[in-house]
Order: C-alpha cells, then sequence, then structure tokens
C-alpha cells in the first residue's frame, strides 16, 4: 500500500495511515478517537471522500473512540453515500468500537465487516493484496 498519510503515536494519539488499494482507499487507525483527535481524522476522510473511491476504515487498532469518531463515522457515511460510494468500518470485533456503535445504534446505519477482506468483498470482491 502506498502511504500517503502516516502520523506517529504518542499516548492519547491517533495513529492514521492511508493510501489507495487498488479501486479503494484503505484508511488505518490505531490509538484514541476522540475530540482531541477527530480533526485530524475528518482532514483525511475528507481528502479521501474527494478522490470519488470507496473508503475502508480499519478501527482494529483503537484503544478508544468517544461519540465524536461515530459522529464523524455517519457524516463520512452520510457524504459517501451522497457521490454513490460507500464507507466500510472494519471493526475486528474490537470492543473499543463495537460496543458504542451497538449502544447508540450506530452500527444499524454503517456498513461493519469483521476483516478488511469482508470489507473489500462487500465492495464487489476487490481484494487489495498484501498489506503492510
Amino acid at each position: 500500500m502506498s502511504e500517503t498519510t502516516e502520523r506517529s503515536l504518542r499516548p492519547g494519539d491517533l495513529a492514521i495511515r492511508c493510501g489507495p488499494v487498488g479501486s479503494l482507499v484503505l484508511v488505518r487507525l490505531s490509538g484514541v478517537l476522540d475530540l482531541a483527535t477527530s480533526g485530524d481524522l475528518a482532514e483525511v476522510l475528507g481528502q479521501q471522500l474527494r478522490t470519488g473511491r470507496d473508503i475502508v476504515l480499519d478501527c482494529t487498532g483503537l484503544d478508544f473512540m468517544a461519540v465524536v469518531g461515530m459522529s464523524l463515522m455517519l457524516e463520512t457515511h452520510r457524504a459517501a453515500s451522497a457521490r454513490r460510494r460507500k464507507l466500510i468500518v472494519v471493526t475486528g470485533g474490537n470492543r473499543a468500537v463495537l460496543r458504542p456503535l451497538r449502544v447508540t445504534r450506530v452500527d444499524a446505519t454503517l456498513h461493519l465487516a469483521a476483516t478488511i477482506d469482508d470489507a473489500c468483498a462487500q465492495l464487489g470482491g476487490l481484494l487489495p493484496g498484501p498489506r503492510g
């Protein structure tokens, strides 16, 4: 994967790695997604929406996700839908992500997948190949 964005991870930080993989954009998150870090993700997701590609948002590496993270996912989902694109959120069974999505019932609105390969299958079977 060709990385377009990578940020260092310090305690309380959000690391964002993203880049095009075939016909989609893979955005990988690790660390903390909260009010202090959501602006960085909003900027990256906005840039990726403008590429006209579907977005796979890998949240398996998140340690914590605040309500602002879910709001950002919903906004991105709506913006992608308006462009006839998809946002698929990969949870990997991560309780830090799944629990808030389920409690707030946001999981009923978003497209969720357990793995990146499952997300690619939802996008028509486009497997991104080796990931780094």
